[in-house]
């Protein structure tokens, strides 16, 4: 055990004495101007971590020779080395001075400037190398990866492009180039730098991506679905399957659109109020009325004074012949606006199949009240209701009151031969058989087969 222990204090003293040697031995260069052989002495040092005495050797040789470049940029190695950055970057500085176009120092400036978070000097720093070669693909990828994490995406695309135009072995490249030009919305960039990336590395999923939804973006749909087809949907976020499902709209896919839009919201519920109703709207089109509820529905979950929601849920409940349910929608769409046209209108309607008559009388009575401020540009409107009104009036056999509402309706609806029919019927029923004659002859030039207008005439001795 004693002899153990006399053999390490032998090797520690032995170790302790040959350090010393070595910085005496540099002491001695120094002092003999051999700054050279000095400085490797210190490198030596420099690579086992005996910083320290590293540091000693180049700060006696920057003090006998202010101009030894390679000395403050070893000074600057062994400061950076132990973290300490600011005294890094002025040995660095001085050493930079000496040597203007020494691009590896440049590049240790770069990171201790990165490392210090100064990221737009440190920018700056690879692009004085760029400047001095123009070809060197690190500091184009270093800049253009400051770049993108600064979210400067159009400055940071152009860096990176460079890079990949020069090396084409960086997945994370390909990937910020790409999603950069995504970014700013070139999405003709996007795809072609994506699509490139996809030929050198096909498994990467977030290049796919971005191919995907450029494609689309760029209306290049059967290439974008391909992709699409071969990515899982847990890749895209509800904003890329909504900009597929728009891009698809517009070319009148609507079936397909429908595939992504409502992908989108399920994903991303933060969308609803954005495009809910235009889901619904496109479900109602295609006959889908049920699915069309649920959309509209969850709209007015989010946007409760939805007027157009509640009413084109109406709708399609009048499609199912759910007349209850229409009724309860445009209700609710009348507390929100009760001076709203659209929902009296179809209100009336409602009641009309619901047979509610007095209800529909009332509701269109609305109707006239609130379009009379403006006929003119309410004409249709107004024929329609007093129409509806005369029909609830016929139907109960007061013929006389429907006589002068089918006069108002005729006002606004000139050519109605439906109208006309009535009217002639209903002076027929009231004895005034010449103008009944002239109304029937009337409904015969607007609809010469109207087999109802030639039975009365006929009734009539006509």
């Amino acid at each position: 055990m004693k002899a153990t222990l006399l053999y390490i204090s032998i090797i520690l003293i032995t170790g302790i004495t040959l350090a010393q040697s070595k910085y005496d031995q540099a002491v001695d260069y120094i002092q003999n101007k051999n700054y050279g052989k000095a400085i490797e002495i210190a490198k030596d040092y420099l690579s086992k971590d005996s910083t320290n005495q590293a540091i000693k050797i180049f700060t006696e040789i920057t003090t006998q020779d202010t101009t030894n470049k390679a000395a403050y940029e070893g000074l600057g190695d062994a400061y950076a080395k132990m973290g300490v950055l600011v005294l890094a970057l002025t040995n660095y500085d001085i050493a930079e001075k000496l040597d203007s176009l020494n691009i590896p120092l440049k590049f240790k400036i770069a990171a201790a400037l990165y490392k210090q978070k100064s990221y737009t000097d440190a920018a700056n720093k690879y692009l004085q190398i760029i400047s001095i070669d123009s070809t060197n693909t690190i500091a184009y990828l270093k800049v253009g990866e400051i770049l993108y994490y600064a979210k400067q995406f159009n400055n940071a695309a152009y860096y990176l492009n460079k890079f990949i135009d020069l090396n084409k072995k960086d997945s994370t490249a390909f990937l910020y180039t790409a999603n950069s030009y995504y970014v700013i919305q070139n999405f003709k960039k996007a795809a072609e730098v994506s699509q490139e990336g996809l030929k050198y590395f096909p498994t990467l999923v977030e290049l796919e991506k971005i191919a995907a939804v450029s494609l689309a973006a760029e209306n290049k749909i059967d290439e974008a679905l391909k992709i699409f087809n071969s990515v899982p949907d847990s890749v895209f976020s509800g904003k890329e399957f909504a900009r597929v499902g728009f891009g698809l709209e517009s070319q009148h896919q609507d079936s397909l659109a429908l595939v992504f839009l409502t992908k989108a919201l399920k994903r991303d519920t933060s969308l609803i109020a954005s495009f809910a109703e235009t889901v619904a709207t496109m479900f109602y089109k295609a006959g889908n009325y049920d699915s069309a509820i649920v959309y509209y529905d969850k709209k007015i979950s989010k946007d409760p004074t939805s007027i157009s929601a509640y009413i084109n849920k109406a709708l399609c409940m009048i499609q199912l012949k759910n007349y209850d349910g229409a009724r309860a929608s445009l209700l609710q769409a009348n507390q929100q606006k009760s001076d709203y046209l659209p929902t009296l209108e179809w209100l009336g309607k409602t009641y009309q199949y619901m047979d509610s008559t007095d209800a529909a009388v009332n509701t269109y009575n609305k109707v006239i009240q609130l379009a009379l401020a403006d006929p003119e540009k309410n004409k249709t409107t107004l024929g329609d209701a007093y129409g509806s009104i005369a029909l609830a009036q016929l139907l109960k056999k007061k013929y006389a009151p429907a006589i002068e509402t089918l006069e108002n309706a005729l006002k606004y609806d000139t050519d109605n031969s439906q109208y006309h029919l009535w009217l002639a019927q209903a002076l027929a029923l009231t004895g005034k058989k010449s103008r009944a004659i002239e109304e029937y002859k009337k409904t015969l030039k607007l609809d010469p087969n109207n087999a109802d207008a030639k039975k009365g005439l006929k009734i009539l001795g006509e």
